[in-house]
């Protein structure tokens, strides 16, 4: 039997000490924006810019990254503008604030969202829609997907900027899969698995074979951390079956929510035997998402839900990793194929975690428009690569002829505190370029082997039953860990169906059907 393995985490958490005004305002040029221009009715209209990260090191007054960002826009003829960012909260607490700007008819200009807060707000009136203002932004309407286009449109009308995307084929949405011990495979003399069957035997091996050495039974074959109301772990073993329970799948010509199909319980059957039999971590449905990286750096799961990033040698968590065993090392495993030979990972949706707003309420939005394209502009005379990593030649270095950009700063955090990255992309746009050649490779396994969904929307059926998730995760853990017989899952469908589940259906598939015609 093992021992409980204990992490002991400290949580930490920031809380802004007030929120600034948030509403654009226009003044008189200033020394940080001194031209005046016509787009802007000859004043300085400055945007308040609300940022759901919490990125304590950016500076209060935008430090040197905003200056150099103003120059830019003069540089490129855009003038008469200004800007401020605050990123009071993260999570659900920036969305607790963010509703809390909106009843107080003081939201922001420009800012994060999530698509049910969209579409709430849409419905009041407080959102500008953006199908026109799009077609005069050139720079950043070729980077969206269509498809995330579509996603982010309501009652008709887009009321979001997705993310953009670059076109290297390693600059795709998604970036999860399962991350292995390459040098456990080693240890163990092992191949990559490729298959389900695959997968169980090298899982049971990392749990009973001893793959790190060091002569005790103390490892598990495979890890993973608490679900959410919107993911369910191991994804990618739910692929190899053809689905994803909080995705949509169409059967014979209907969509289905994925957690109500028969190959769900097929999963949850193949789960509940892998837990039985020990090779799954027993704390994993408790485990958060820093505690199940205590694990992974202490060497005691062998496979686990990461992502491309992992991989990289730059990034932080394999570092750990080799600061307690140096010659540790992760490879990313191409989804593993199930019976009937189907693999993928569930694709990214199109929030990618930062869509962007602008409230109904700002002034001169076709100005702000101009910001958010110039952001997305690599050309001479374009914002991106300033925005995104500096100044070249102090902050980063590009090579043409690889498509390659090194940079020169030890971490983002020391860009954070200049002002620039993430805090003032106004439009976020996924350039991996920076990425090691191994972290590449990776990312484009992630980008080619994908399991799609092919309904992003929401329905008001959707907000009306926010909690019917709840009820998958109370089946879920209750089977995989066996306090409910696996054919529970047939209870667990009927009464999705009775609360809140068909109504869900029967409006997203009038959708669905709407947007095919």
């Amino acid at each position: 039997m093992k021992a409980s393995y204990v992490v002991k985490t400290v949580l930490v958490s920031t809380v802004a000490a007030g929120l600034v005004a948030c509403s654009s305002k226009t003044e008189d040029g200033g020394a940080s924006s001194p031209n005046e221009n016509k787009d802007s009715g000859g004043k300085t209209i400055t945007y308040n810019i609300m940022r759901n990260n919490g990125i304590a090191e950016y500076p209060a007054d935008g430090g040197k990254g905003k200056q150099e960002i103003l120059k830019g826009l003069d540089k490129a003829g855009i003038k008469g503008i200004d800007f401020n960012v605050t990123m009071p909260a993260t999570g659900q607490e920036y969305l607790t604030k963010l509703n809390l700007l909106a009843t107080s008819g003081e939201l922001p200009d420009y800012f994060n969202l999530d698509i049910p807060t969209m579409t709430r707000m849409a419905d009041e009136g407080l959102l500008l829609p953006l199908d026109d203002m799009i077609k005069n932004m050139p720079n950043a309407s070729k980077l969206y997907k269509a498809s995330d286009i579509e996603a982010l449109r309501y009652k008709g009308k887009l009321y979001a900027f997705p993310v953009g995307y670059r076109p290297e084929p390693f600059n795709g949405p998604n970036t999860n899969g399962f991350i292995v011990r390459k040098d456990w495979l080693d240890n163990l003399g092992l191949k990559q698995p490729a298959t389900i069957d695959e997968l169980h035997e090298v899982l049971k091996a990392f749990t009973t074979k001893d793959p790190d050495k060091n002569g005790k039974n103390d490892t598990f074959g495979l890890g993973g951390s608490k679900m959410s109301n919107t993911s369910t772990s191991f994804a990618g073993i739910f692929g190899a079956f053809g689905i994803y329970p909080n995705f949509w799948a169409e059967k014979d010509g209907v969509l289905k929510m994925g957690m109500t199909l028969p190959e769900t319980k097929e999963v949850l059957k193949l789960l509940n035997a892998w837990y039985k039999e020990g090779i799954i971590d027993p704390e994993f449905l408790l485990m958060e998402k820093k505690q199940l990286e205590e694990k992974i750096i202490n060497s005691k799961i062998g496979v686990f839900e990461g992502s491309a990033f992992d991989v990289d040698p730059k990034q932080p968590l394999i570092n750990s990793v080799k600061k307690v065993t140096p010659a540790a090392a992760f490879s990313l495993l191409t989804p593993p194929k199930g019976p009937a030979g189907k693999n993928g990972w569930p694709e990214a949706g199109p929030a990618y975690g930062d869509i962007k707003s602008i409230s109904a309420k700002a002034k001169n939005p076709e100005l702000l428009a101009k910001l958010i394209d110039w952001s997305t502009n690599d050309g001479p005379n374009g914002g991106f690569n300033l925005v995104t990593y500096g100044i070249e030649g102090e902050h980063y270095t590009y090579d043409k002829d690889k498509n390659r950009i090194k940079q020169l700063v030890a971490s983002y955090s020391d860009l954070y505190k200049q002002g620039f990255s993430n805090p003032v992309r106004m439009n976020q746009v996924v350039d991996r370029r920076w990425m090691s050649d191994e972290g590449l490779a990776a990312m484009e396994i992630t980008n080619k082997f994908v399991l799609v969904n092919p309904f992003w929307k929401t329905v008001s059926a959707q907000i009306e039953y926010p909690d019917i998730n709840k009820l998958w995760l109370e089946y879920f853990s209750k089977i995989v860990l066996g306090d409910l017989p696996v054919d529970k899952f047939d209870e667990f469908v009927t009464k999705y169906y009775q609360q809140g589940g068909k109504k869900i259906e029967e409006q997203v598939n009038e959708e669905w059907k709407k947007a095919k015609k």
